[in-house]
């Protein structure tokens, strides 16, 4: 490596790493928008793991750990490790593969989550607390964040037991809104990253496949409908470990219908002020019916073929 480029690349991980601490240093002064704002650590991270090498990427993951448990404690600190170290490889990956989305995404965020669980178990066994006993713990962290929110304090009883009985919603599908939540990072991630490289003159985009290819497998539909039934005839623990798995493969089928929105739109040639606000209505508006549209959007995709019914002329932009 010449010196100027060893030059380059000390200043270019010096800026992202300026990024990747910026949620962190926001969390000693103010934790609730500290922790909000960690979801753009890896992204930062990432990016530089594809710019650079993968041992470099690496090195600046265990760097930014060491600080995260400097902050908040080694339990935090292996938690961010664990879980960025694959989400950082699986886009690295996605970045430069030629497979179908879909597998990428899938096999890169079960990486991340069996990662997670394996660091879970590690942790309780070590601390004494036992896989149930860290479970709890996170628990009651979670409670009390939701009792310091400003204002909980003075709220009436209507609105206090209204807000009690969505975080014991939110208590027992942690996991699904977790794995969903954690596979529209990926995706946006993943995207952004593409996009930096592209501009950046580093990778050819027309040999990654864009995510308006996505497209499930028909045995998903399978999959999908028995877990629905599931949820809707079942109650207690099973239709509750249902939902948490119905709500990522749901995901993946919301993901595929926005590619298909998308694609009639760029067909229909609607212009980006008209999206935006059609997409900010109902995003505003009727937030729910818009999730779950775009789901069986998706679903309805894997018999209708939508994109192949309604194809959009060779002038217009790719999605």
């Amino acid at each position: 490596m010449s010196e100027a480029s060893h030059g380059g690349s000390i200043s270019l991980w010096l800026r992202l790493l300026g990024f990747a601490l910026v949620p962190l240093s926001v969390q000693v002064f103010y934790p609730p928008l500290g922790g909000a704002l960690g979801i753009l650590t890896p992204l930062p991270l990432a990016y530089g793991m594809r710019r650079r090498n993968i041992h470099e990427g690496l090195m600046a993951i265990v760097l930014v750990t060491f600080m995260t448990a400097t902050v908040q404690g080694a339990g935090s600190g292996l938690f961010f490790l664990v879980e960025t170290i694959p989400l950082c490889l699986g886009i690295y990956w996605a970045v430069g593969s030629i497979r179908p989305p879909y597998i990428t995404v899938i096999g890169s965020v079960a990486l991340v989550a069996l990662s997670a669980f394996m660091a879970l178990v590690v942790y309780g066994a070590v601390s004494g607390e036992g896989l149930v006993g860290v479970y709890g713990k996170t628990m009651e962290q979670m409670s009390a964040l939701m009792g310091s929110v400003p204002g909980s304090a003075e709220m009436p009883l209507e609105d206090r037991a209204h807000l009690e009985w969505l975080m014991e919603i939110w208590k027992s599908l942690i996991v699904g809104i977790w794995l969903s939540t954690l596979t529209l990072l990926f995706i946006l991630y993943t995207t952004m990253i593409r996009g930096w490289l592209h501009k950046a003159g580093l990778t050819d985009r027309e040999q990654v496949p864009y995510f308006s290819r996505w497209s499930m497998p028909f045995p998903f539909v399978g999959v999908f409908m028995g877990l629905a039934i599931l949820v809707l005839a079942s109650k207690g623990t099973p239709g509750t470990v249902a939902l948490n798995v119905l709500l990522p493969l749901g995901t993946l089928y919301g993901i595929q219908g926005v590619a298909v929105i998308v694609h009639l739109f760029n067909r229909w040639n609607v212009s980006i002020f008209i999206r935006v606000l059609i997409l900010a209505f109902f995003a505003l508006q009727v937030p729910l019916v818009l999730m779950v549209g775009m789901a069986l959007f998706g679903l309805f995709d894997t018999w209708f073929e939508f994109r192949h019914r309604f194809p959009v002329s060779e002038k217009s932009p790719p999605a």
